[in-house]
């Protein structure tokens, strides 16, 4: 985990999301990047199969025209969407500095939980360039971890955590 984790913030400080300013997603400075995604999306599908005996998925960021500002793999349970739904998120920041990390309820439906809204200028800024893209206040239990990641034993426990959260708000 903790090389993608750190190849997608590589990406992201070579090529920082600047509004205004959109890779389309056949650009050739795209490089492995969709690559890169689509294996940290495997190894989370590897790491997190099931969760208290219920099959999750896996969904991560791919962009239509234009590639995504905010790159981001969602860890869903059963019957939601990341455009609707309480899932746990992995959003990395718009320079590659890190990623946040946590339980979330989609930023198109809110489904009404206890959110953090988080204080500017932060260390790790996960806001698209449109407002359906803006994603800094949709976690209820939001942990930042850093470039370059060297161990990756708090950023599982914190998934696990998140997860958990989930499954409460789900019930």
């Amino acid at each position: 985990m903790i090389y993608y984790f750190n190849s997608i913030c590589e990406f992201r400080q070579v090529n920082p999301a600047i509004k205004g300013h959109s890779l389309r997603v056949f650009d050739p400075a795209l490089g492995n990047i969709r690559d890169t995604l689509l294996d940290f999306k495997t190894e989370l599908e590897n790491r997190y199969p099931t969760f208290k005996d219920t099959e999750l998925s896996v969904k991560i960021s791919k962009g239509f025209s234009n590639f995504p500002n905010v790159l981001y793999a969602c860890i869903l349970p059963p019957g939601q969407a990341v455009p609707n739904g309480i899932y746990t998120a992995i959003c990395f920041d718009i320079l590659g500095r890190g990623a946040l990390v946590g339980c979330v309820e989609s930023k198109i439906t809110s489904k009404g939980l206890p959110t953090v809204n988080r204080a500017k200028p932060l260390n790790i800024d996960v806001d698209g360039a449109s407002e359906r893209t803006k994603y800094n206040n949709v976690f209820v239990n939001p942990k930042e971890f850093h470039y370059p990641l060297e161990n990756d034993l708090e950023l599982e426990q914190h998934i696990t955590a998140s997860l958990n959260l989930c499954f409460e708000y789900l019930r």
